[in-house]
């Protein structure tokens, strides 16, 4: 996202892995940070160095971000949700600003459930048109990982430098919870109810 020291990121879902290892980057680099999160999350984000969680299940986080940031806004949103919700995240952006989506988490459930909030969440889906980007001055990019097994070489630098961080300590992934092979339903089950605070892994 080409975050620089002195810059605001927003970070959604923020006491996720993804969410956790943004966040200690972020820090990392000198960045202020904002983070959607359920409110049994703050406590253990803040103590993370998470500057300013913002409680999005019982109020719409824009207008606190936008009361946080002076209506500033930030220089970079992280936005796993997808559907509408790129919309607003867009809508928090400062001139300059930048909207990272490499997720459809209000998607995520199976059978036919998941097929029509997949279908709803393509619907609602925002078009970013050229002319509004230039004329706002903002850019949005996208990341699938699951469509770069062309591009191992790239994938092996973003892992390297991950891996630099954790050997260096500034990168702490945080274990949830451990389920076996067996109970992967069952830790599926656990991920959708945003429980978890880090990652939650299947171990034999």
């Amino acid at each position: 996202g080409g975050l620089r020291r002195g810059e605001a990121v927003l970070i959604h879902n923020a006491g996720g892995g993804v969410g956790l290892a943004a966040l200690d980057i972020a820090k990392n680099i000198g960045a202020t940070t904002y983070g959607t999160a359920s409110p049994g999350k703050h406590e253990f984000l803040r103590a993370r160095g998470l500057d300013h969680p913002i409680d999005y299940r019982n109020q719409d986080w824009l207008p606190v971000l936008q009361q946080l940031t002076n209506n500033r806004g930030v220089e970079l949103v992280i936005d796993p949700i997808g559907g509408s919700h790129w919309k607003k995240s867009y809508a928090a952006l400062r001139t300059t600003g930048r909207l990272g989506m490499f997720g459809v988490s209000t998607a995520s459930a199976n059978g036919l459930k998941g097929k029509f909030k997949l279908l709803k969440a393509a619907v609602q889906m925002p078009k970013f048109h050229p002319l509004g980007l230039l004329n706002k001055n903002r850019g949005v990019f996208g990341l699938n990982l699951g469509h770069m097994w062309h591009e191992p070489e790239k994938v092996a630098e973003w892992v390297q430098a991950i891996m630099v961080g954790v050997n260096e300590g500034w990168i702490q992934p945080h274990v949830d919870k451990a389920f076996s092979f067996a109970q992967a339903g069952d830790a599926h089950a656990y991920m959708e109810s945003r429980r978890n605070i880090g990652k939650v892994v299947l171990v034999p």
